[in-house]
């Protein structure tokens, strides 16, 4: 008995950490479907009005063999007010319908449970002399870590879109301005603008694409503009909606009020664009403290360094 368990300490530690690791996630998973599963029929029969008391019926109106798309649903969170504000989260960063949301959801088990099997399958490699405790720990918190990784890139991505957006938004005013000026009304506008942005600025066409399909099935103009800005996510956006809905609730002259406005986000670009200038030799104090100087420092005092030594005899 004593070989076997000298082996499984030396060399089958990568099997039972992989083992563990692995039941583990499957029970986790399993549970998680099982309870989806019993609130979502749970959450059918009072909509039905056909609550029966008794385990046996709910269990009997269970699908154990559940279909694919059964199990594609059971990624989708429970709570509605969840669900749409990941829904929104992923449209900001450029992903749109259910379906990704489905498949952010799978990236992130998939990767939760990929970084906690290679840690644990690495650490038991690389030091197959410390406590299982602590290759535990490190899967753990990796399989942390790679649940929350995919979140943190889409967030990148997100703030990446909106810097785009707010770049892109004077030259979105600016041709707008054009269009209604030469009596093009303001829906057709933004259809014609969409298709001229869509080469530098790619996502402020594509989601003012969006909102000229919402015009077309019928949604008001206050309604599709309020969607633009939710999508765009910056507050010139729904800074441009509510300009646009106080110039028909008003009467005011619809070219004037973009006009103003239009050169107002002209001044506010040039305004960011100087304000990163300034601070830029504020953020080159570091780099040049820690690299640059050093290095100049190095070469002046060099020659003074070899003459002292050598009149030294060093």
């Amino acid at each position: 008995m004593d070989p076997v368990i000298s082996f499984l300490a030396t060399q089958g530690n990568l099997l039972v950490y992989g083992a563990i690791f692995i039941s583990v996630a499957l029970i986790t998973m399993a549970v998680s479907n099982i309870a989806a599963s019993w609130s979502d029929v749970r959450r059918r029969a009072v909509t039905a009005g056909s609550i029966h008391s008794g385990a046996s019926a709910v269990a009997g109106s269970i699908n154990i063999n559940a279909t694919r798309s059964d199990f594609l649903k059971g990624l989708l969170p429970t709570d509605e007010a969840k669900k749409t504000a990941l829904v929104k989260f992923l449209n900001s960063a450029g992903y749109y319908g259910t379906g990704a949301v489905v498949r952010f959801q799978l990236v992130r088990i998939v990767t939760a449970i990929g970084l906690g099997m290679a840690t644990a399958l690495l650490y038991g490699r690389v030091y197959p002399e410390h406590p299982f405790m602590m290759a535990a720990g490190a899967s753990v918190i990796l399989t942390l870590l790679g649940y929350i990784l995919p979140r943190s890139i889409i967030s990148m991505r997100r703030d990446k879109l909106f810097e785009e957006h707010r770049q892109g938004f004077p030259d979105f005013l600016d041709l707008l301005v054009i269009c209604v000026e030469a009596g093009i009304g303001i829906d057709s506008a933004v259809e014609r603008v969409s298709g001229d942005l869509a080469r530098n600025y790619p996502s402020l066409g594509r989601n003012l694409g969006f909102m000229s399909l919402e015009l077309r099935a019928g949604k008001s103009t206050r309604e599709a503009l309020d969607n633009l800005g939710s999508r765009l996510g910056i507050p010139e956006a729904r800074s441009f909606a509510t300009l646009i809905q106080q110039s028909e609730e008003l009467g005011t002259s619809l070219v004037q009020s973009l006009r103003v406005y239009s050169d107002e986000m002209r001044k506010k670009r040039l305004a960011r664009a100087e304000e990163k200038a300034h601070s830029l030799p504020v953020k080159l104090v570091l780099p040049l403290a820690l690299f640059i100087f050093p290095v100049i420092l190095g070469v002046t005092l060099m020659p003074i360094a070899m003459k002292l030594f050598q009149a030294l005899g060093i």
